[in-house]
């Protein structure tokens, strides 16, 4: 039966405005860092709400269903489209099969060892379409305020590549036109000193064949639900 929490989220913040010195300008500013710093202490205390509510009933172990008992807590960080917060999530384990299950981590649904958020991977990868690795990096940090390098985000092309690939080939197995690189892409490519047909050029060619496809938000949403499907699965199984 499903569960409908409702998390009242209250926002406060104090903005120093000096009316001789400062300006309009400075005011947006500040408030946009302010407002982020109070959306990502809100999410934490969703996390710790929703963690409680998870914890109302017994934690089962999925193959013996019996009662598991509480081993403490375990930290993780999470990148989020709000910044970076470290959860302290609890524990379980089964005294007869060694079964080790984290509620938290399960209603999350991140694969173990992510830390990017989908929705994180998302927003870095659309920037990575069009800008080098190091400028998306740039931008995603002054306009999202979330801390990423460019080698992350090649590094998340790199992981993301064979199922973007997959999302271009139509069900009789034949890859989507315009298979060879773009070739808008060369500046950037040869200023790095690496070529057009390098594989690297290849995933950016494939990842903006995608973003202008139509098929993003869908590829992302499917994306989402396919990480579901396979962690809760491996959260149990530990």
């Amino acid at each position: 039966m499903a569960t409908t929490l409702q998390l009242p989220v209250q926002l406060s913040f104090t903005i120093s405005v000096n009316l001789e010195t400062g300006t309009f300008h400075d005011l947006q500013r500040d408030m946009r860092r302010e407002s982020r710093r109070a959306l990502l202490h809100a999410l934490e205390g969703l996390m710790e709400q929703i963690e409680q509510a998870l914890l109302g009933a017994p934690v089962l172990c999925p193959r013996c269903e019996q009662p598991m008992r509480s081993r403490g807590r375990s930290p993780r960080r999470l990148v989020t489209v709000f910044g970076s917060i470290d959860i302290h999530r609890r524990r379980y384990s089964c005294r007869t099969c060694q079964t080790v299950r984290r509620p938290l981590d399960e209603w999350i649904r991140l694969l173990n060892g992510t830390e990017y958020t989908t929705a994180v991977r998302e927003q870095a990868l659309y920037l990575a379409a069009d800008l080098p690795y190091e400028r998306a990096a740039e931008v995603l940090r002054h306009v999202g305020g979330i801390g990423m390098s460019g080698r992350q985000i090649q590094h998340l092309l790199e992981e993301e590549a064979a199922h973007i690939e997959a999302a271009l080939t139509d069900p009789a197995g034949t890859r989507a036109s315009h298979d060879e690189p773009d070739p808008t892409l060369g500046r950037r490519f040869r200023r790095g000193g690496r070529h057009v047909d390098s594989p690297g050029a290849q995933r950016v060619s494939q990842l903006r064949r995608l973003k202008t496809s139509g098929l993003w938000d869908q590829y992302w949403a499917q994306r989402f639900e396919q990480e579901r499907a396979v962690a809760l699965p491996l959260e149990q199984a530990r």
